[in-house]
This record gives structure tokens, sequence and C-alpha cells, in this order.
């Protein structure tokens, strides 16, 4: 085998027959457990992060499918015998080389919550309401956690709804943000976007938590628009900032805009924010035409007052 450049990438080949070692992503499996509104937690008791706590997690064999893999994966740590409620997300691992992988969330209901124990990998175990959640190790854990509390927060809300036309309101995922960016170049100022700009902005949805974006999805899973949110706390109060509403032309007029402001408007006064501002000077005559109806005032930088 030698290193061989092929495809843009060194792979290792073999020089008599041709054979190519691919290096693909390794996949891995996680469960949310979810009993009386609380989560199953683990302690590690191996290495990576030995000690810490994380989601019942574990690699797929070759021999078993990715519900296989769950199931058996919480009967070794927890106990729990499972029935797999829905696929709840897929993210990305790490970030760098060596090399990437793949974990695949379920959300699960335990069968026999009696006999949660700590096993395999596990120092311990133990149900946390979301207020008694420790500080989880992986990132991608986390992620998914938070994804799960908003869930919660939003069925309680009546947030998770459908928008005009059968399309489903949601928290933007992961997986959405390419399509986030690619509507983003619909705003004038960012019309010329380059790859620095588009990096600072997949930076910023990956990692800034003062930001909140919601997609709009159509019924072939299709993202049609969005809205993003930024809060900051000042001394007196918090702000809501609306960093950007924006809806593929396709879909404007259906009352898409309005239901992505109005979802803004309810996570701003849910978040305790006394103000919802805008930039109106970046936006598009059709995005000031939505702000003017939905009550901003006639300024540069707009607000509504919420309380």
């Amino acid at each position: 085998m030698r290193l061989s450049e092929l495809d843009g990438r060194f792979r290792w080949q073999c020089q008599s027959c041709g054979y190519i070692q691919y290096e693909n992503p390794v996949p891995g499996v996680g469960i949310l457990i979810e009993h009386d509104d609380k989560l199953v937690l683990v302690q590690r008791d191996r290495p990576p992060r030995e000690g810490e706590w994380a989601l019942p997690s574990g690699f797929i064999e070759s021999d078993e499918s990715v519900e296989q893999a769950a199931v058996r994966e919480a009967l070794e740590e927890t106990g729990l015998r499972l029935e797999l409620v829905e696929l709840f997300g897929v993210y990305s691992f790490p970030e760098g080389p060596p090399r990437s992988g793949l974990i695949i969330f379920y959300r699960a209901h335990p069968l026999n919550i009696e006999e949660l124990r700590a096993g395999d990998d596990a120092r311990a175990v133990r149900l946390f309401a979301p207020d008694e959640f420790p500080d989880i190790c992986f990132r991608t854990h986390r992620e998914v956690i938070t994804r799960w509390q908003e869930m919660r927060m939003l069925t309680a809300l009546g947030l998770h709804e459908q928008g005009p036309s059968g399309m489903l309101i949601r928290r933007a995922q992961p997986a959405d943000y390419p399509a986030v960016i690619e509507l983003m170049k619909l705003i004038p100022a960012e019309a010329d976007m380059d790859a620095t700009r588009r990096d600072y902005m997949l930076d910023e949805l990956r990692n800034n938590t003062n930001l909140e974006v919601w997609v709009a999805e159509s019924e072939g899973h299709t993202v049609t628009g969005f809205c993003a949110l930024s809060f900051a706390k000042t001394l007196t109060d918090m702000r809501a900032w609306l960093d950007a509403l924006v809806v593929e032309p396709d879909y404007r007029r259906r009352g898409l805009g309005r239901t992505l402001f109005e979802l803004a408007l309810r996570r701003s006064r849910a978040r305790g924010a006394a103000q919802l501002l805008v930039d109106s000077s970046r936006g598009s005559p059709s995005a000031l035409d939505l702000y003017r109806a939905v009550g901003f005032d006639a300024e540069e930088i707009e607000r509504i007052k919420i309380r």
C-alpha cells in the first residue's frame, strides 16, 4: 500500500491491484431515554471523559442496524429495554483529524424503568430533570439535549406548529445550516458573500449560544425560510435582536414571513426580553414591507416594545 493522491485527497492504494483503502466516518448511536419528563444519563467509567456524564451511546456493530444498536447500548449501559419513539437527530464528530464520525440519536421510552442500573462502561446511571442536568461531556450530546429541552418548551407553549400550507416551523439543526446560509444571500447586504464570510456565519450558527435560529420546512423537507434571533442581557433587562428573517421567493406572500415573525416575538417574550429590535437598513424592500406591517416603527433601528 502506498499513499496516492486520488480525488484531491491522499489515500492508501495497493500498487498491484489498485485497491483503495477509504477512511470513512465511523457510525455511532445515542439514546434520549425519557421517563416522567426526565432523561437517563450515565456517568462514564472508561476513557474518554471518564467520570463525566453523557447520554447512553456507543458504536454500531457491523452486523446490526442503527435501531438494534440503540436498543443494545441502552440495555448494556442502563439495564433498560426500550421502545424507540423517533429518530431525533444526526450529528458529526469530531470537527477534525484523525477521523470523523456520525452519531444518530433516537428518542425512546423505557419498558422496565424499575430495573434502571449502571451496566457496561457506566459508573452510575440516573434520571435527571431538565433543571438538574450535570455538565455533559460531549458536544453532540449537549446539542441534542438542548434541542430536546426546546422541543418540550415548544410543546408546552404551542410553538412547534404547522405553518402556512402545511409547512413545519422548528428549531434549526446543524444539517439546516448550509440552507440557512444560502437563504442569507437573499439579504442585499449579504448578496456578495464570500467564503470567509460564509465560514464566519457557519461558525456563529454552530457555536454562538446567544443565537436562536428557526426554520420553515416544506412538505418536501426543504428549508424555505428562517428567522434568527440574538439575545443580550443588559444591566437592566434582556434585549432581543431579529438578526434576519428570510423567505425563499417562491414561498412569499403566503403568510410565512408573518408566521416566522410571530414566532420570533413569542420567543423574545418567553426569554424575558423587554424589546425586539431589528436593523432595517439591511432589509430588502419585501422585508421592510413586512416590518411595517407587523408594527415596527419607522427608524433605521426599529423596535417593538414587548412588555
